[in-house]
């Protein structure tokens, strides 16, 4: 079972100090190597953009969602659980979660090869159907990949993860480019995402010491796994939908080729999320863990302490990209791809105020607060489900973007309410970080209205 608020835990107070200090070196390797990931992930797309054609773009966004919705309505919570469970190294309990997570995998792969032709009916794309296919062998390679990078989390190896993941990065992109190069269509970016799987996988046996994995059952530890991940499920089914519904309106509402611009669009507002969820969940998430299980009364002064230069740099960060989208995707791509800009802007919002909710839902977690952390995701979901009509009725397709784009808003306020319950907010630091989200927005703004007039050309 999950383990309750009132159990008494022995208080280690320079094992968990020592644990949050070293936070902060796990956090100038993540950074370089998101940055890294970015600058990849940008002279990437660049790059394809003038090998592929928008309608291609739009094959990978559809596949991208299809994914998505079938990651989040399945997801069982498996790090979170094996992070946070005081089992989690011995060999039994770990066979059990694994062949649980492989059998999942198993069953996704087979799925969605049978349903991709009925998928691509529903989106009236037919086009997509062999792709996504393809594309779904991805689940069967990653379902068998063993648990070790997760148990890797657990013992403070977040650096060795976040360089790991630095170099497949670097894998798929070699790979993507040069089949781009031979085959000019979606399949070069498909073949390369399979190949980073596959990649993943095999290091994931053979970089960590008892990495090896094996076929086991244990009712009683299924059953644990069970009423943990019941609210996992409930949380991300709701993500489904949450994540998943301008999609479906938009893909339906726009040409393949406009669908392929709000996917730049996409990729482009949603890159700083792969610093904010590493970092919370990789870094962060471990120490909150650590801390109520040996200083609980520490917790408070823990959490900001741990978030606040992250999220400092992060919010001025995503405050520029936000004001300065339009001379960001002038400078990245042709002007077919202008349009972009206005999707950039709006969802960047989005972006900006997912650290602090997704920091206040694991902490959540971490206390064993589980349901709690559920009630976030159905916040958003609340939102979704007024925002997004209200929006395509108001303003048409671009009200749906702007729907998504302050979706966490109502999910911040639910945050500072549940910490400040837990007696963890402070209001001069949440007041800190909108204020740098907004001075980043006005500078970029500046610089970029500046540099679009003095070079109009661009």
């Amino acid at each position: 079972m999950i383990a309750s608020p009132e159990i008494v835990v022995p208080r280690r107070r320079s094992s968990f100090r020592r644990l949050v200090a070293l936070g902060g070196t796990r956090t100038g390797v993540l950074g370089i190597t998101t940055v890294g990931n970015l600058v990849v992930r940008t002279g990437s797309s660049m790059a394809l953009t003038r090998l592929l054609t928008p309608d291609d773009f739009g094959i990978v966004g559809i596949i991208a969602s299809v994914f998505f919705a079938v990651t989040m309505i399945t997801d069982l919570g498996f790090q979170d659980f094996l992070i946070r469970h005081e089992r989690a190294d011995e060999r039994h309990f770990r066979d059990v979660i694994w062949t649980i997570h492989a059998k999942r995998g198993i069953a996704l792969c087979l799925a969605l090869i049978i349903g991709s032709p009925l998928i691509a009916y529903a989106f009236a794309k037919p086009v997509v159907a062999m792709p996504l296919a393809a594309a779904s062998l991805i689940f069967l390679i990653n379902g068998v990949a063993s648990l070790s990078l997760i148990i890797a989390l657990r013992h403070d190896k977040s650096r060795e993860i976040a360089l790991i993941d630095f170099g497949l990065q670097i894998f798929q992109t070699v790979c993507c480019l040069l089949l781009a190069l031979w085959w000019r269509n979606a399949w070069s970016i498909i073949a390369a995402m399979v190949a980073q799987s596959a990649a993943r996988t095999l290091l994931s046996y053979r970089l960590f010491p008892e990495s090896r994995e094996h076929f086991a059952n244990d009712p009683a530890v299924s059953r644990e796994f069970r009423v943990f991940s019941q609210f996992i499920l409930a949380s991300s089914a709701m993500a489904l939908v949450i994540g998943q519904t301008d999609k479906l309106v938009l893909g339906r509402l726009f040409t393949l080729g406009e669908f392929g611009l709000y996917a730049i669009a996409l990729t482009i507002a949603t890159a700083p999320l792969a610093f904010a969820d590493s970092y919370v969940n990789r870094i962060a998430f471990p120490i909150y863990a650590r801390t109520w299980r040996e200083a609980p009364t520490d917790l408070g002064n823990t959490y900001y302490r741990v978030r606040r230069l992250p999220a400092s740099l992060y919010a001025f960060a995503c405050g520029g990209l936000m004001g300065a989208a339009s001379l960001a995707v002038a400078l990245l791509y042709d002007p077919r791809y202008a349009a972009a800009a206005t999707f950039v802007s709006l969802l960047m919002v989005g972006t900006a105020l997912r650290l602090p909710n997704v920091a206040a839902a694991q902490l959540m977690i971490a206390t064993g607060h589980v349901k709690k952390s559920m009630h976030v995701t159905i916040v958003r979901l609340i939102w979704v489900l007024a925002a997004i009509p209200a929006g395509l009725f108001v303003f048409g397709p671009i009200g749906v973007v702007a729907a998504i784009g302050l979706i966490e808003v109502p999910a911040l306020v639910y945050c500072w309410i549940q910490l400040r319950n837990a007696d963890v907010f402070k209001l001069h630091e949440e007041a800190l970080f909108l204020a740098l989200v907004a001075l980043g927005a006005g500078i970029g703004w500046l610089v970029a209205s500046e540099a679009l007039r003095l070079f109009p050309h661009l």
